[in-house]
């Protein structure tokens, strides 16, 4: 993926953060529908191996999540139905289940896929506001930082798994800004 087009990604997230006043943890999706009344969520039964999909009539845009799925789960694989309906308008997708996305990692199989994880990423868990919250993890020992990941995913609504994954690339990160400082 191009570098400008992670850029885009974090204006259009940026947009969305500020048109409803997100500020802290939780991002609600009940404020992005009052913000963006032509998104849709639908619980539904999807064929195994898929989390989510994009349905796209006319100027609704109707996302669907895999029934039964943890809460958290499905919060993770709305945010990537609505990152390829900003990204990617005009084209229904159903989204497979994919590994820890990790925006350090290159991306496997289609970019797009790449895409909406990030976005989906950065709509959940903006890494200007997880920065502030989390003190320095180089410190911490593997218990406090599965304590910090467990407590943090409770506060933003995702799944440990993710969070993990999210505090590690917050840690690459200030490693990178230590290199420029």
């Amino acid at each position: 993926m191009l570098p400008d087009r992670e850029n885009e990604i974090i204006a259009i997230v940026t947009y969305i953060h500020h048109k409803i006043g997100f500020r802290n943890p939780p991002f609600s999706l009940l404020d992005f529908c009052g913000a963006f009344p032509s998104y849709e969520f639908q619980a539904a039964e999807l064929p195994r191996g898929f989390n989510g999909e994009l349905l796209i009539k006319g100027p609704l845009r109707i996302v669907r999540y895999r029934a039964g799925s943890k809460p958290n789960t499905n919060r993770f694989s709305i945010g990537h139905e609505i990152g390829h309906g900003f990204l990617h308008e005009d084209q229904p997708f159903q989204c497979k289940v994919s590994a820890s996305f990790s925006m350090f990692k290159k991306p496997s199989g289609n970019p797009r896929e790449w895409e909406a994880d990030f976005f989906s990423s950065e709509l959940l868990i903006p890494v200007p506001v997880l920065n502030r919250m989390v003190q320095d993890l180089t410190k911490m020992s593997a218990d406090e930082f599965r304590r910090e990941a467990a407590r943090q995913a409770d506060l933003f609504g995702v799944t440990l798994a993710t969070m993990r994954t999210r505090l590690e690339d917050l840690n690459r990160m200030r490693e990178w800004e230590g290199e420029f400082l």
